[in-house]
């Protein structure tokens, strides 16, 4: 990070700031994008910026990321405040944000020391990540700006060609479940529902509560593959990461998952609150969610790639070896379970 280009960027847009004030630290989340925190002049803000390393198209949008987060402000989805965006590679070597800290806590692999764990607690913040979610795609996407976040028409389609360009390109090995999800995804596309705002990544460690609060949505953050199609996406998406303490498959089936330890409404419940939310049955979700499972195993195949390349020291990556098959295994699960299969 070339700290003295980004002072000169603050300064010129803040001219109160004192360039002595800057200070920069790595902030230990996320695994997408570089995250840093931010300190001047009192400000603390954070600024998250794509890898270093390549990573597929469209993913780490630092302008698709601000655009959607400046245009929900104040609406019914809490997001951070926008600060700044800067386009230009030459200030950092990237494109970046600036954006307010917001104090929160993010839930990932077990309730933290200052955010206490409980049956209501746990049950409270299930009903808000469903309640959020709601409230995101029933944000009427034109009147807030973002018509030209997305291109609704043919988004699945796409998005299927893509995946699979990308698993040409990233794979390292044969992961059988995943050329069965190629074969199947594409011949079984559902109709569309009416488009929506689509977080992308939408699940729980991409949410921060309030501390003092019971469960109270701090902020949803993460949305640099954010668009506008089928909000069904989102829901097989949430559904697929989601898991019950019975479960043996996918991510439940993975070390650290908070979600295992019961309390929280389990994957019917929370598609059935959803489906009240928006007054819509939900309809063809096993195939959004087998299309999730595939889609991530995709991405997370690029992740081992960068691994085993050394262009990444993660040390999540490390165990992507497992991982992927697991998670393309999970989509086909998702498909047996609603007889699809």
């Amino acid at each position: 990070m070339d700290k003295e280009k980004l002072t000169a960027f603050l300064t010129e847009r803040f001219p109160d700031i004192d360039p002595g004030s800057v200070e920069l630290a790595r902030h230990p989340g996320g695994h997408s994008c570089e995250t840093w925190r931010l300190r001047a002049c009192g400000h603390r803000w954070i600024l998250r910026r794509p890898p270093r390393a390549h990573v597929q198209r469209g993913a780490s949008n630092m302008a698709r990321e601000f655009r959607v987060m400046k245009a929900l402000a104040g609406s019914e989805v809490p997001v951070p405040a926008m600060v700044a965006l800067c386009e230009d590679p030459d200030v950092i070597g990237a494109p970046f944000l600036i954006m307010e800290e917001v104090d929160g806590v993010v839930i990932r692999d077990g309730f933290v020391e200052d955010f206490q764990d409980s049956p209501e607690r746990r049950a409270a913040m299930g009903a808000a990540v469903v309640d959020t979610l709601v409230a995101l795609h029933r944000t009427d996407y034109r009147r807030v700006g973002l018509t030209e976040h997305g291109r609704p028409e043919g988004f699945l389609q796409r998005n299927l060609r893509l995946m699979e360009e990308q698993w040409r390109d990233v794979r390292q090995r044969d992961v059988p479940a995943i050329e069965r999800l190629s074969e199947y995804l594409p011949r079984h596309i559902p109709d569309p529902w009416p488009p929506a705002i689509v977080h992308g990544d939408y699940k729980l460690d991409n949410i921060m509560w309030r501390p003092d609060e019971l469960a109270t949505v701090a902020a949803v953050v993460d949305w640099e593959v954010s668009t506008i199609a089928d909000p069904r996406v989102d829901l097989g998406w949430l559904r697929g990461f989601w898991s019950d303490p019975s479960d043996t498959r996918g991510v439940s089936a993975l070390a650290g998952n908070v979600l295992a330890g019961g309390g929280f409404p389990d994957r019917d419940e929370i598609v059935d609150r959803y489906s009240e939310g928006v007054g819509r049955r939900v309809t063809d979700l096993a195939w959004f969610e087998a299309f999730a499972m595939w889609k991530i195993a995709i991405i997370m195949e690029a992740s081992y790639k960068r691994y085993l390349s050394g262009a990444s020291d993660d040390p999540l990556f490390a165990a992507l070896d497992v991982v992927v098959p697991l998670l393309a295994e999970a989509g086909l699960s998702a498909l047996s379970d609603a007889g699809l299969i």
